[in-house]
């Protein structure tokens, strides 16, 4: 189960002023800051059949020339902590398969019945391209409280058909560790910045951009 905080900042600028804060970076663990570009296609068969699940497939191109397939299910969302069921591959194919994920995908221990419901519901049909995302993400392991987090800022755009959207957020995952301390550092930043909690993630607003939500 992936476990994640997102905060939304106002702009660009302030979302890096934060990240180069002295007190911010006293809370990212050395030697462990990166940086990717990530251009990302989300799919769905023409009669929406991820819908029902909640569910999406993602394909991202990294700035390392591979692509990492992505199986996602909703589970939660309330003041700005996501929970969601997640499967990886990592191909230099850009062609999602439901046959070859299957076989080759990986996952923190998620349920593969869900999995599997998933991969049948579009087996066989046409998946489509419904919208991008375009975006350079920062990012770093962190310390706080006694937990393991993965600290990610990214700033870039959302497609949605013509419409465009700007992405200027944190991301904070729990690694390992208590979902307290996740909570805990998002409070703590927030009294320091103009950040807000959101309940909707990349794919979400490409949907509402889309006008499908």
């Amino acid at each position: 189960m992936e476990t994640e905080l997102k905060l939304r900042f106002p702009s660009k600028e302030s979302l890096i002023v934060l990240w180069n804060q002295e007190w911010f970076q006293d809370i990212l663990l050395a030697d462990t800051v990166q940086t990717d570009n990530f251009d990302t296609t989300y799919y769905d068969t023409k009669a929406r059949d991820l819908s029902s699940f909640r569910a999406s497939i993602r394909v991202r191109k990294t700035s390392r020339d591979g692509y990492i397939h992505t199986v996602k299910i909703a589970r939660s969302a309330k003041e700005g902590l996501h929970q969601r069921l997640e499967w990886n591959y990592e191909t230099d194919d850009d062609t999602f398969d439901p046959e070859i994920f299957r076989l080759n995908a990986v996952s923190d221990g998620d349920p593969a019945t869900e999995l599997e419901d998933v991969l049948k519901a579009v087996e066989g049909k046409e998946l489509l391209p419904l919208c991008q995302t375009n975006f350079t993400r920062q990012y770093a392991l962190a310390g706080y409280g006694d937990s393991l987090l993965e600290v990610a800022m990214d700033t870039g755009t959302l497609e949605g058909g013509s419409r465009t959207d700007e992405i200027c957020e944190l991301e904070i995952e729990l690694k390992q560790g208590d979902v307290r301390d996740i909570l805990a550092l998002g409070d703590f930043i927030q009294t320091h910045t103009d950040a807000v909690r959101d309940d909707r993630g990349k794919y979400s607003r490409c949907l509402i951009l889309l006008g499908e939500i």
